[in-house]
């Protein structure tokens, strides 16, 4: 047992799901962050408990062979990103560890894992960036950016490899003029100020962007609307500008009110499977994934699955967004049943239906919250072929598969951005007779300790 303060000189071993390193010290786990396995360490404990510590990197005695040099300058202080100064190939390697350690440790079963689906991008693949604004107290100066490690506390981007470039020049346009508008960016701490987010959605395939102003108030005032107008009339590349409302006292970046000031709300994505070109108009709004290659690679290994073990399959698509993966399945299928609770991406998903030329019955979209849809459907006996579930970090509810194991005697196909959770679902749903047959992991989040899963399971 050690006491804060303490430094101790450590090996790690492995990465842990969260980005830090683990090491032992007589079986006693160390949680260090910012280190690579094979690395030898200094550093001081700033939490112990009675199993495991926390510590903090102070040096790097011995280099891993598996370090490389950050392609971003911020790569130290950002917490945008975690493990930029790990080589990519070693990334790939360790999330399928944490993938399969999770998975056994959680779920109690021995379930083979995929070696992890590459990014064919590791620079310029993010479409959805979300930063948070602040303001110097002297000078007045717009602070855009992502937070630092464990913090809140801005750093201030200029750069960001993982975004397209254009969004480095628009940000830097909005900062000046903001100021020079006299506006004022959210204060988190006294709830005073305007400006909390500006939220960015590029499309992959048309190379246009929109943008959103989160404000903290309930009106447009002349002069955000005249900051509105000028980054439109800037920047030829963007689609429209809105400004959502969000007076919460919470950390939730976007409210559910929206004033479309100039152009569109939306982008739109040409995407293109073995059988047809697919056309998503996604909304400030809307769920899409934020990394369109990696993306479509998962929409077309969760299309192999269904085809290679079904035909005309009848398919429940839970939280299905926009409906990625019900256009994508839509010509494979007898019918399609989608439920989503957001009324945003259910009123886009709409449009996909008639921008795709789908007969409108096969499609069936059921808006609302998902563990009572699903609980309506196992009550009507509803059976599917293929039931697909696509959650949020937190994962199924017991509610959701308690009505799930009712509704297919057949495939569950689970796509997971959290293995802590996907282990406990796969348990739960063992127990009722789905046998998980394999985990895909795929790498959607480049150079940070996320990672995206695919398991089929069948009954």
């Amino acid at each position: 047992m050690f006491k804060k303060g303490d430094i101790v000189e450590i090996k790690i071993d492995s990465l842990a799901y969260g980005g830090d390193g683990l090491g032992k010290i007589d079986n006693y786990a160390v949680f260090v962050p910012d280190t690579a396995p094979g690395d030898v360490v200094k550093a001081q404990i700033v939490s112990s408990k009675k199993s495991y510590a926390k510590a903090l990197l102070s040096e790097v005695i011995e280099p891993s062979e598996c370090r490389t040099i950050p392609e971003c300058p911020l790569a130290k202080v950002c917490g945008g990103c975690q493990w930029q100064y790990i080589y990519y190939n070693e990334q790939l390697s360790i999330k399928k560890q944490i993938v399969k350690e999770t998975l056994d440790k959680i779920s109690g079963m021995d379930i083979p894992v995929n070696d992890v689906i590459v990014s064919d991008f590791q620079k310029e693949y993010r479409c959805k960036i979300q930063y948070p604004i602040q303001q110097t107290k002297v000078s007045k100066r717009f602070l855009a950016g992502y937070y630092k490690k464990a913090c809140h506390e801005l750093v201030n981007i200029k750069y960001c490899p993982a975004q397209p470039a254009i969004i480095d020049e628009i940000t830097q346009y909005f900062r000046g003029t903001a100021q020079e508008l006299n506006l004022t960016a959210y204060n988190e701490v006294r709830h005073k100020g305007l400006i909390r987010h500006l939220v960015y959605r590029f499309s992959y395939t048309q190379k246009n962007i929109t943008l959103t102003i989160v404000v903290n108030s309930n009106k447009i005032t002349n002069t955000l609307k005249e900051l509105c107008e000028n980054i439109y009339n800037k920047f030829d590349c963007i689609k429209g500008v809105s400004v959502n409302f969000n007076t919460s006292k919470s950390n939730v970046i976007q409210g559910r009110d929206y004033q479309l000031i100039c152009g569109d709300d939306f982008i739109l994505e040409e995407l293109e499977n073995e059988n047809k070109k697919i056309k998503f108009k996604i909304s400030s709004a809307s769920f899409f994934q934020v990394n369109i290659n990696t993306a479509i690679k998962m929409f077309n290994y969760v299309r192999e699955l269904v085809k290679n073990n079904t035909t005309h399959p009848s398919i429940l698509d839970v939280y299905a967004g926009v409906g990625s993966f019900t256009f994508w399945l839509e010509d494979l299928a007898s019918g399609i049943t989608a439920i989503e609770d957001n009324p945003n991406a259910v009123k886009d998903a709409m449009e996909n239906i008639k921008l795709n030329n789908v007969n409108p019955e096969k499609i069936s979209y059921l808006q609302g919250n998902a563990d009572n849809k699903l609980e309506q459907l196992a009550k009507k006996n509803k059976k599917y072929d293929v039931i697909i579930l696509d959650p949020p970090r937190k994962g199924c509810s017991e509610r959701a598969l308690n009505a799930v194991k009712q509704l297919t005697d057949q495939y569950i196909i689970y796509v997971s951005c959290n293995p802590a959770t996907l282990a406990r679902d796969l348990k739960y749903l063992n127990a009722f007779g789905f046998t998980p047959e394999f985990a895909q992991p795929v790498d959607m989040f480049c150079h940070t300790y996320h990672i995206e899963s695919i398991v089929l399971l069948k009954k």
